[in-house]
């Protein structure tokens, strides 16, 4: 390898050398042939000896071919240099030719703008704006093109736009030329198909609102699809939530209103995001043990963390699993009995909100419709909710393990005058209702007579009290208060004392740590779902819970319900397991036993003292 990089070296150094005297000779080579002209013409030398005339002539032949070659090459090279600018003066005729035809049919541009102008204009009857849009249309009043500075041009370029201030006389030129007729003062019907451009109106003596600007969009994923601009002022968030399951129950027959089967609890599509970042805003639909309908729908102010309002329809800030704890990151698969029986739920109404001392206390207190999870109001009488939750060792170093301890409590007061929602209680609800579909899916422990409304004051309260150290989540909730029913045609109603409680135990068998119930993101999923992370077993998370609910003799003893038939108390136990396959899907496996107070009677002959269910379900969440 060495010698071969010595030769090639010595080759290149020689060639240097040969190409370094070519160049010598071509530019010297006239010279050169003049010297020896000249010499040829002067007198000979004097008589020099005889061994130096015989050893010269040989050298200069050598020499005066040289210079012959080196001429003829000088003069090759002299007539491709004049063939190369011929060339190139004719392309500077040609484009001279190009720039005189594109100024020509700039010229004819203007003047069929300027005629289509002219025609629209004199549709538009007393139009102010026509006289100010023919004098600047006017083509001695427009710029003169300016000259292409390079002479050659590869294609033909647009014009240069005429200059015009943002909203001057071309503005209006560009919407009447994109802009339907104007038919008058025709209502925007709500029939119409598409929704007009507000940006685009053109109607004589009218103001006109300029156009903004468009802004970009961004997309994303994960949670959810998400459409927002760069500066994250507009943002839309799409989210879909699947619930598919199957309840077994143990003693399902012809005569129990339950049957075994496979149910659609919630299929949600939320819509949520801002318009400007004080404004937010949610709106979901909703089909599960009921029809399709609106789910939520509100508007949220949200100048500062300390003191949001909230209006439309949302749930109450009634109870900690109801308000605190989304329905999605549940340990169980759904709430207590209280809060699946008589807590308030979704209602029409105006919340302030917000957090405290740097958000050690969260708080929220407004006025609401009154029925449970409804649309409507029944009577003028409004209820008032508040509700707080507190945070006192957040942040504190000394008590480090009591950083996540929630405690607060909350109550509704309200004059009522409505059907009773629910009809019926159940275990195994959702949500209290009185839809068929519910009480397919789940067992009535007492059902109120069919002309019992819910009539007089109500009062609904708890207190509460959370706990999440690294995997483990305690929550429990006392509830108390009473509601006042009435038979139809009754001037006073019966005041129902209520009591409830639940006490929920949850804890992360594979490490996961959570400091609330949100999204869990397993260690090792069983689906990854993002770029790094490493199979396995997704997260498992071990739960039991304890729920009760009585509500008081009056509800037999003024004859509001049966009391051979039904129960007014209830004891539920559940033990089950939660498998997180990744952040998105959940699967619940859960048994859980219903203990009634006193037998139940579900046909003739049929009495029961509890209930059993196997319960399976399948959650999607993005």
């Amino acid at each position: 390898m060495t010698d071969g990089a010595g030769d090639f070296e010595s080759m290149r150094r020689e060639r240097s050398a040969v190409c370094r005297w070519l160049g010598l000779l071509v530019f010297l080579g006239p010279v050169l042939a003049s010297c020896a002209n000249a010499q040829g013409q002067n007198p000979p030398p004097a008589a020099a000896p005889a061994p130096a005339q015989a050893g010269s002539a040989p050298a200069r032949a050598r020499e005066s071919a040289t210079l012959e070659r080196a001429s003829a090459e000088l003069l090759k090279r002299l007539q491709a240099m004049e063939e190369l600018n011929r060339k190139l003066a004719e392309r500077l005729e040609r484009s001279e030719q190009q720039s005189e035809k594109l100024r020509r049919e700039q010229d004819a541009q203007i003047r069929k703008l300027t005629a289509t102008v002219n025609a629209l204009s004199s549709k538009l009857p007393n139009n102010p704006a026509r006289a100010e849009v023919d004098r600047s249309l006017n083509p001695a009043s427009l710029p003169q093109v300016p000259a292409l500075p390079t002479p050659t041009i590869p294609a033909i370029e647009e014009a240069p736009p005429i200059e015009e201030s943002e909203a001057g006389p071309m503005a209006d030129v560009a919407d009447a030329v994109q802009t339907p007729e104007y038919n008058g003062p025709v209502p925007e019907y709500e029939t119409q198909p598409i929704e007009p451009n507000p940006f685009r109106t053109r109607a004589p003596g009218l103001s006109t609102i300029l156009a903004p600007p468009r802004i970009p969009a961004l997309v994303s994923f994960g949670p959810g699809f998400q459409l927002h601009t760069p500066d994250d002022e507009f943002l839309l968030q799409v989210h879909i939530q699947s619930q598919i399951e199957a309840r077994v129950w143990g003693d399902a027959s012809s005569g129990t209103p339950y049957q075994n089967g496979f149910f659609l609890p919630r299929q949600r599509i939320f819509f949520n995001g801002r318009i400007t970042k004080p404004i937010e805003y949610v709106f979901s639909i909703n089909r599960g043990f009921g029809e399709l309908n609106i789910l939520e729908t509100f508007l949220n102010f949200h100048f500062d963390d300390r003191l949001q309002v909230r209006f439309g329809r949302y749930f109450t800030p009634l109870g900690y699993d109801q308000f605190a704890i989304r329905n999605l990151w549940l340990p169980t698969p759904e709430r207590s009995l209280f809060t699946t029986n008589l807590g308030t739920n979704r209602q029409v109404g105006l919340m302030a909100w917000g957090f405290l001392f740097d958000k050690r206390l969260d708080y929220a207190v407004g006025l609401f419709s009154g029925p449970r999870n409804s649309f409507e109001d029944f009577n003028n009488s409004k209820d008032i909710t508040s509700y707080i939750n507190a945070r006192p060792f957040q942040g504190s170093e000394r008590f480090a393990f009591l950083r996540d301890l929630n405690v607060g409590t909350s109550v509704a007061y309200g004059s009522q005058d409505q059907p009773a929602v629910p009809q019926a209680f159940r275990i195994g609800a959702v949500a209290p209702t009185n839809s068929s579909q519910s009480a397919l899916a789940t067992a009535p422990f007492l059902t109120l007579n069919n002309n019992v409304l819910e009539r007089g004051q109500r009062l609904l309260g708890s207190v509460h009290g959370a706990y999440f150290y690294k995997g483990l989540s305690l929550i429990g909730e006392w509830n108390y208060g009473y509601g006042t029913y009435a038979t139809a045609g009754a001037p006073v109603g019966v005041q129902v004392p209520i009591s409830a409680y639940y006490v929920t135990g949850a804890y992360f068998l594979t490490g996961e740590h959570v400091d609330r119930r949100a999204m869990v993101v397993p260690l090792r999923p069983l689906v990854p779902s993002r770029p790094g992370q490493v199979r396995g077993i997704g997260a498992w998370e071990a739960v039991g819970r304890v729920s009760e609910l009585g509500l008081g003799q009056q509800i037999f003893e003024k004859g509001l319900a049966d009391p051979a038939l039904w129960t007014n108390s209830v004891t539920t136990t559940e033990l089950g397991m939660n498998w997180y396959w990744n952040e998105y899907l959940k699967v619940y496996l859960f048994w859980l036993h219903g203990q009634y107070g006193s037998p139940v009677t579900y046909a003739s002959g049929d009495v029961q003292n509890h209930v059993d269910m196997l319960w399976m379900r399948f959650q999607l969440y993005y």
